[in-house]
């Protein structure tokens, strides 16, 4: 049975595949690479082409980057393939999500929200492990659909027993929306 959001990425990805690959990093990854480790397995979760998770791959840590469309997958892993970088990608519905506990020393999540991998995350990091997180901040009543925006505060709150290194939610450049920002590093006493 065909996916919905599956079907509506793909067709985006098809159509704007180039211009995807062709983005930088995210600002919050680069301004906060320096916490990251030097080797290591990280997650690039909702990757898209897998723009952070490259940067990642170029640093030195091995990179399971997930999506739930195959054709952001595929140009991510030619893009990889190109620079030989070790990117493993997978096809996957993060709205159900599962990972192995205390397996990452690096999560990424931009722009996508599923509150359901809060806990999947917690978990699926290792002690000492670096969680960065930026996605959209719900500002107004408004909002089509309020599910896919995060209340003010709720990501800290989220991450409460985590080492907040870096939080703030302000508007982004250019265009009428907010972000909220979180990395943050589990620490060596929190369990899985």
């Amino acid at each position: 049975m065909p996916h919905p959001a599956a079907d509506r990425w793909n067709t985006r990805y098809d159509a704007e595949g180039e211009q995807w690959l062709a983005r930088q990093p995210r600002q919050l990854l680069i301004d906060y690479a320096h916490f990251l480790p030097p080797t290591g397995l990280a997650l690039d979760a909702a990757c898209g082409v897998a723009t952070n998770g490259l940067f990642l791959a170029q640093r030195g840590l091995r990179v399971i980057a997930l999506d739930i469309s195959e054709i952001a997958l595929r140009l991510a892993k030619r893009r990889a393939e190109s620079l030989t970088l070790p990117i493993f990608p997978a096809v996957y519905d993060l709205a159900d999500p599962w990972l192995p506990p205390e397996i990452f020393d690096v999560i990424l999540n931009f722009h996508f929200l599923e509150r359901g991998t809060f806990p999947v995350y917690q978990r699926a990091l290792k002690a000492g492990g670096i969680l960065i997180f930026e996605t959209f901040l719900q500002t107004g009543e408004d909002i089509l659909f309020p599910d896919y925006y995060l209340t003010s505060g709720e990501l800290v709150r989220a991450f409460q027993d985590f080492e907040i290194l870096h939080s703030t939610e302000s508007p982004l450049p250019g265009i009428e929306k907010v972000t909220s920002q979180l990395v943050a590093r589990k620490p060596n006493t929190l369990k899985a």
